[in-house]
């Protein structure tokens, strides 16, 4: 894998130009891409962006309509070659090996977020295409309880009936979950752990359930 951890984060320079890109991109690889909620996205301090995945071009959709830097967190798998690592690493993205307690890809993460930056991960850990979400992993609440960042939950909408290849998409940012909303309080980590990823997802999934009832009225 081509990624080298014990460089510290930072925001390069062919970021912003992919930014740029990546929304003009998504003009041409959607009928219409309408954002929501915007205004909710915090202008400063630790913040982690949580959306639902639903397709390969995402993390683009989010990177071209997030006003803040991200840096997200993607499957190792696309840094098994010098030329997919390079466009990866100036897209600020980092390496996770999905499956495994990746200590490398927690501590890069919570240096993100120590230093006040967005960190982007998908809460479910893969894709779910034309679906509700699903119920999300821990990996989210677990680095909220490490690092006190505060959550935006996102939802990334298609109509589920939609499957032409040209389709509307909606990018919906909902309120932030402070972190004292989370309940890290008592001793038990491992259920407050829980009971905040099932939280997150419940946020999401209340985004997505609000979009698929406006689409079906």
């Amino acid at each position: 894998m081509y990624f080298d951890y014990s460089e510290k984060p930072k925001e390069h320079k062919l970021y912003y130009a992919g930014k740029y890109l990546a929304k003009g991109l998504s003009y041409a690889v959607y009928k219409s891409v309408t954002v929501k909620g915007k205004e909710n996205i915090p202008e400063s301090g630790a913040l982690i962006i949580a959306p639902n995945h639903i397709a390969f071009s995402d993390p683009a959709i989010i990177v071209a309509n997030c006003p803040r830097t991200v840096h997200f967190m993607a499957k190792s798998e696309l840094f098994e070659t010098p030329l997919k690592a390079a466009f990866m690493r100036n897209m600020n993205a980092f390496p996770v090996k999905r499956n495994h307690f990746d200590r490398n890809a927690l501590r890069r993460a919570e240096q993100i977020l120590n230093g006040n930056g967005v960190l982007g991960i998908f809460p479910e850990g893969k894709r779910v295409k034309n679906s509700p979400p699903t119920e999300s992993k821990k990996g989210v609440a677990y680095l909220a309880g490490r690092t006190g960042a505060d959550v935006l939950p996102v939802c990334i909408y298609r109509a589920p009936d939609d499957t032409s290849a040209w389709h509307r998409l909606v990018l919906s940012y909902g309120d932030v979950i402070k972190n004292s909303e989370l309940g890290f309080v008592g001793k038990d980590k491992s259920r407050e752990v829980a009971e905040a990823a099932h939280l997150i997802m419940s946020r999401i999934i209340k985004l997505w359930e609000d979009e698929n009832e406006g689409n079906s009225s």
